[in-house]
């Protein structure tokens, strides 16, 4: 199986973590659309991202989201 950042638990794709963490954007609509589809932040990297992305810095997450 392949690992993917959605399954990690460094990654948040919730709309309101997306808007939280880009403030203003929910003024254009909402940070969930089909632009940014699944995308997230990765709060290890500290960095805005496709779901299919990956690194070696992985660590499982059940759920798909950060357990913050």
């Amino acid at each position: 199986m392949r690992v993917k950042c959605i399954d990690c638990r460094y990654f948040d794709n919730r709309s309101e973590m997306i808007e939280r963490t880009f403030p203003g954007l929910n003024s254009l609509s909402s940070a969930y659309s089909s632009v940014w589809a699944e995308s997230g932040i990765c709060s290890r990297h500290e960095l805005f991202l496709s779901p299919w992305r990956r690194c070696e810095d992985f660590q499982e997450c059940l759920i798909g989201i950060a357990d913050t």
